[in-house]
């Protein structure tokens, strides 16, 4: 009687495994916006080509000195 038990309830394991409803599926993450390139102003030019400036005028006085 036990082994008619055993073997019953080993055959319905996989029905009972199938029964199931599958796990909820994970919301995807936000989509965050990606920055986006846009063009410099003026005033960033202006300080760039500044920079630029005092980088040129720095640079041959520090290779003299190597």
């Amino acid at each position: 009687m036990r082994r008619l038990l055993l073997i019953a309830l080993v055959l319905a394991m996989p029905a009972w495994a199938q029964d199931k409803p599958p796990p909820p599926k994970k919301k995807p993450a936000a989509k965050t916006r990606q920055a986006v390139h846009k063009k410099p102003t003026a005033e960033q030019i202006r300080k760039f080509n500044q920079l630029e400036k005092k980088q040129a005028a720095a640079a041959p006085s520090s290779a003299a000195k190597k």
